[in-house]
């Protein structure tokens, strides 16, 4: 194992805080870590993250028969055609996590794997299906940047484009952030007079002709919204 590969870090540290990695190879990571502090440095980079975008994803009530599932898995009951679902689901759940991961190690840009970013935030429509998980830096108080990565469930629009907006909480007009990718990432630079707002504002993605709203302000359908979560 080369222990210098900052990617393969990466992917482990992911794999580990999901739960992912087991047995021998996951013993073998936490004597990695308590030994190379490049490899616990990049371990907690990932921890932040993956926790800061399950806070940015909308809970969702399981139904009812998921409990009685558990239930019969914690008390030892008679199992049932239910409990197979279960296990499916939960087999499921896990790999979207780990898919997750992946896709954020191999997406995102390595200017970004080096700095932890000051927010995140993750734009998803009203069933919770992600369209870009959006990094906000600021390298001074008045210079600061999103960079907003397309998620690979996005539906591509080739006649459209997909148009950020930050709703201020004032209630006063749209603003836009500008063009958001349908494929890889596109960094957007923050206007001064707009980087106070930020905290504090709603992220909205409206559907626009190709080239973007022709009036300055949304025309189209809202599609996915987020906020920023400080990290």
């Amino acid at each position: 194992m080369r222990y210098d590969n900052k990617q393969l870090a990466d992917m482990l540290s992911a794999e580990y805080i999901l739960g992912t990695l087991k047995g021998a190879a996951r013993r073998r990571f936490e004597q990695l870590i308590r030994q190379k502090p490049v490899w616990a440095q990049t371990l907690n980079w990932w921890e932040s993250r993956l926790h800061l975008l399950a806070d940015t994803i909308p809970p969702v009530n399981p139904p009812n028969n998921v409990w009685k599932n558990i239930e019969m898995q914690l008390f030892n009951r008679k199992a049932t055609q239910a409990t197979g679902w279960w296990k499916n689901w939960a087999f499921a759940s896990t790999a979207l996590a780990a898919g997750l991961a992946t896709l954020l190690v191999i997406q995102t840009p390595q200017s970004e794997m080096d700095s932890k970013p000051a927010a995140v935030a993750m734009l998803t429509t009203e069933k919770s299906e992600a369209g870009w998980l959006l990094n906000e830096t600021k390298k001074s108080p008045t210079d600061v940047t999103i960079d907003a990565i397309a998620l690979s469930g996005l539906e591509l629009k080739a006649n459209n484009a997909f148009e950020l907006w930050l709703l201020p909480a004032d209630k006063s007009k749209p603003i836009s952030l500008g063009l958001l990718p349908q494929q890889g990432n596109n960094v957007f630079k923050v206007p001064v007079e707009v980087i106070p707002l930020m905290a504090t504002g709603l992220l909205a993605v409206s559907l626009e002709p190709v080239g973007g709203s022709p009036t300055g302000q949304p025309t189209g359908a809202v599609l996915y919204q987020g906020r920023m979560t400080k990290t």
